[in-house]
């Protein structure tokens, strides 16, 4: 039996001590993230530190200002009435606090613009990260998780670091108001001789002080609880947050208004942000916490009338003047706003701690792929080769394969077409060209060195891609085709002029500087799906790069705009490498060779006609699937080609 016991006792140390070490260790963490911070704020400000700390001084002094004078108005007015005295007190009063109104007001003025700076400072680095991160992180739902609360959280709350240090100010201020209510009150409990009540006794102080104390605990514990409540419901709300968002977002886009209306999708819309919602939590939670602000008020109505009390019986029984009964029961009530202020800041940083831990998580988060330090080689000749040498590839998070032993050559001034069903490999096939993803196995070589090895940067700068998801930006034309800031406006018009824009040109009212769609001006242009597939293959040729990687690069062309767009293909590529993806097979016809994908793995290569001679292979049925659909006159079938049934 006493074995027994020994061993609870060991088993309880123990746990005692693990659950000390967890909270210990969390703590160091808090206090590691809070430095980060501060030093992050240091950073953006400067020297503002010393403005924040002499803010929080001019906050504490305007009450105590206000009660010292006061309490030595009030005795002047009940006891000796001297006027020049009394006129003394009331323009010291005036003039000190108006001094301090206006320091303050010039640091109000001074804080608005540091919060405004701060705030684009912090959304700029964070903004960094998220456009510099790798391509793999874009699809990584975790990934994505941290991005989406970080954004969510700042358009309701604003820049986190301000928000910190705001809270750091409270504390600061709170620290300093209970140093001063404490210099100010202590007469106030202090033993009255003098008397024979309870209340001059030490014990009655000490009793005082006793419940003062036990108060300001209990309060310290109620906050607690409450901001456990906070990060419980925030964890546990965050997926709600971020679909109601969406759905929000949604309703807002005037991209959605047409099949909203047309299909009557707003109560659907609403359905939905009702759901994620849960009004029903949502009201509890408000509930809860309703009932903790109401304890803690009522226990500082409480606590205010035990103050008044105590002092107003030590006043009668002559321990010190009417007038000084406001400086120490004001004192005293700043005491504990001041310990409520400490609290309450602490208690904030407390539940900032998970989106601290979320935003220096990624700021702190590291490139996955190698970025390479070889320079690549700038030919005149433009004499580059690629070579995929059994390449096999997944996607992470998923066990299938999308591309398996893939080997593969070409050269510059070659033209392939890659072919093949929906979901063969074809879209990740381009991807690892363009190293957003490396290979899960195998390598591809640029000029016999794997790409990897290569600086990342200048590997990119070697390819201009048209994707058929691509995405144009709510700026200029020009800015558009030129994807910078700075436009060669006749570069940019010849390259519109091959892709068939020129039509639309007049109708630009600004020209290259006409602004593209409606979110930020008035006057933006709505442009058509296959004008904006024209302004994408422009922005492709302005890049001048040696390879041009076309991924349906007509889908949304009409059949004459698409056969201009093949009829032109050696003008718009010239000596290029050129890799086209289309499920048109009609089109394969442009190219020099042509690379059949099936399930992940090239299984047929060759010219057009060497793949339509070869009986029962994949191309050959492909193309006679299309065929059915070509009009009769074969120029005709020549000249348009026909949507397939596949997609890649």
């Amino acid at each position: 039996m006493l074995t027994c016991m020994k061993f609870r006792v060991i088993i309880i140390r123990k746990s005692w001590k693990g659950v000390k070490d967890m909270k210990r260790d969390k703590l160091r963490t808090e206090l590691h993230m809070l430095g980060r911070i501060f030093r992050l704020y240091h950073q953006f400000t400067g020297g503002f530190w010393f403005v924040v700390v002499f803010h929080a001084i001019l906050q504490v002094a305007s009450p105590f200002i206000n009660l010292y004078f006061s309490a030595r108005i009030l005795n002047e007015l009940i006891g000796n009435k001297n006027v020049q005295l009394l006129g003394r007190y009331v323009l010291l009063t005036l003039t000190i606090n108006l001094a301090v109104y206006l320091l303050m007001q010039g640091i109000e003025k001074l804080k608005n613009i540091a919060s405004e700076k701060i705030m684009w400072k912090e959304y700029n680095s964070i903004s960094e990260v998220f456009l510099n991160t790798d391509y793999e992180n874009l699809g990584d739902p975790s990934y994505q998780n941290k991005k989406r609360y970080y954004l969510e959280r700042i358009q309701m709350e604003g820049g986190l670091c301000w928000r910190v240090i705001g809270n750091v100010q409270n504390i600061v201020k709170g620290a300093i108001t209970i140093g001063t209510a404490i210099v100010f009150a202590v007469p106030a409990f202090m033993p009255f001789h003098g008397s024979t009540s309870f209340f001059s006794t030490r014990t009655a102080s000490i009793l005082m002080i006793l419940l003062l104390v036990g108060a300001s605990i209990y309060s310290v514990w109620l906050n607690g609880r409450q901001v456990e409540l906070d990060r419980k419901f925030m964890k546990e709300f965050m997926l709600g947050n971020r679909s109601f968002m969406y759905y929000a977002g949604d309703c807002m886009d005037y991209r959605y208004g047409k099949e909203i209306r047309l299909y009557s999708e707003g109560q659907m819309l609403v359905e939905g942000m009702k759901k994620v919602l849960d009004i029903d939590r949502l009201g509890k939670r408000g509930l809860l916490s309703g009932f903790y602000e109401a304890v803690k008020d009522g226990l500082g109505v409480l606590l205010g009338g035990c103050v008044y009390f105590f002092i107003g019986a030590k006043a009668i029984a002559g321990a010190f003047g009417a007038g000084m009964i406001v400086q120490y029961v004001g004192a005293v009530t700043q005491f504990t706003g001041g310990f409520s202020e400490i609290i309450s800041g602490i208690s904030a940083l407390r539940s900032e701690e998970p989106f601290l831990e979320n935003y220096l998580g990624i700021l702190d988060s590291k490139p996955i792929k190698y970025q390479g330090t070889l320079p690549v080689e700038k030919r005149d000749d433009n004499e580059y080769e690629i070579e995929f040498r059994n390449v096999s590839f997944r996607y992470p998070g998923s066990d299938n394969w999308a591309l398996r032993n893939l080997s593969l050559k070409m050269k510059v001034g070659e033209h392939l077409a890659v072919v093949g069903r929906n979901g063969s490999g074809k879209t990740t096939f381009i991807k690892l060209l363009c190293r957003l993803y490396d290979p899960t196995e195998g390598e591809i070589l640029l000029n016999g060195i794997d790409i990897r090895k290569y600086n990342y940067s200048e590997y990119l700068s070697l390819f201009s891609v048209v994707f058929q998801d691509f995405r144009l930006f709510s700026f200029s034309l020009g800015q558009n085709v030129a994807a910078s800031v700075e436009v060669d406006g006749q570069k940019a018009e010849d390259c519109l002029n091959k892709t068939g824009f020129s039509e639309r040109m007049p109708d630009m009212p600004r020209g290259l500087d006409t602004p593209l769609y409606r979110d930020f001006e008035s006057d933006g242009v709505e442009i058509s799906g296959g004008e904006a597939q024209k302004i994408a293959l422009a922005r492709a040729l302005y890049k001048d790069a040696p390879f041009v990687i076309l991924d349906e690069p007509t889908a949304a062309l009409d059949p004459v705009a698409e056969y201009e767009i093949y009829s032109g293909f050696e003008t718009l590529v010239g000596s290029k490498s050129a890799v086209y993806i289309s499920h048109r097979l009609s089109s394969c016809r442009f190219c020099d060779d042509i690379a059949v994908f099936e399930q992940g793995q090239l299984v047929q290569r060759g010219d057009h006609e060497t793949l339509l001679a070869q009986r029962e292979g994949l191309y050959q049925e492909l193309w006679n699937a299309q065929a059915q659909y070509y009009e009769d006159n074969t120029e005709e079938s020549e000249k348009y080609s026909i949507e397939p049934v596949m997609e890649g």
